[in-house]
């Protein structure tokens, strides 16, 4: 057997899946701003919710600490807001 080979390590351990942050999901993010965009209120409140809810969920499925969940669903909640704010500026210059 080669050296190369006989230097590779094998985990005896669980491996642990490493997601993609939720707020570098540039689709994602910008699919929600525009939703909620177009909606207000309660039905914003609750979409806004659900959508949340569900992200947490893939997460906690894919085996993520609380902990890191809770991180990445705020990351990514302002990543939502700083796109809803970038896409406010750019409708504001427009009719400048």
């Amino acid at each position: 057997m080669s050296a190369a080979l006989m230097d590779v390590r094998f985990s005896k351990n669980d491996e642990q899946v490493v997601p993609f942050p939720l707020a570098g999901q540039v689709s994602t993010v910008r699919r929600c701003a525009s939703e909620l965009e177009n909606i207000h209120g309660d039905a914003a409140l609750q979409y806004w919710k659900s959508e949340c809810r569900r992200l947490a969920e893939r997460l906690k499925t894919l085996g993520c600490t609380q902990e890191a969940i809770t991180q990445q669903v705020m990351a990514f909640q302002t990543e939502v807001q700083v796109e809803m704010m970038r896409r406010y500026s750019d409708r504001l210059a427009a009719e400048a």
